[in-house]
């Protein structure tokens, strides 16, 4: 590892939820928000993130088919898909699921372990 932080992009459209994760993963990685799954996948291309948390709800395009598209582009990066459902369909292109509501340490650790998988 080159000593860069790892760099995670949280797409969720509430605007709360949004601005409190951001805030609490910062300590920890760089951050890029989006507020939703169309501006999730332009940030994507924009900042090339280690790490993706997604909402699974989300306006445009939702959690599951971003992180399709963001596989198809850059297979190495790790997706997180957060959902207030017990079971999600077609998840197959996230590497890993978190039901709401969100336990802060466990996403913090699952993204420091998916960030440095990314960059190997």
């Amino acid at each position: 590892m080159d000593g860069e932080r790892i760099k995670v992009l949280l797409v969720e459209d509430d605007g709360d939820s949004r601005e409190l994760l951001a805030e609490l993963l910062e300590d920890d990685f760089e951050v890029t928000t989006a507020s939703d799954g169309v501006a999730g996948l332009k940030a994507f291309e924009a900042t090339h993130p280690d790490v993706v948390v997604t909402d699974e709800s989300l306006p445009g395009m939702n959690g599951t088919e971003l992180a399709q598209q963001v596989k198809e582009r850059e297979p190495n990066a790790r997706v997180v898909l957060v959902s207030g459902y017990a079971q999600v369909e077609n998840a197959d292109y996230c590497d890993a699921v978190l039901r709401k509501p969100i336990d802060v340490e466990r996403l913090s650790r699952m993204v420091g372990e998916l960030g440095d998988a990314a960059r190997h």
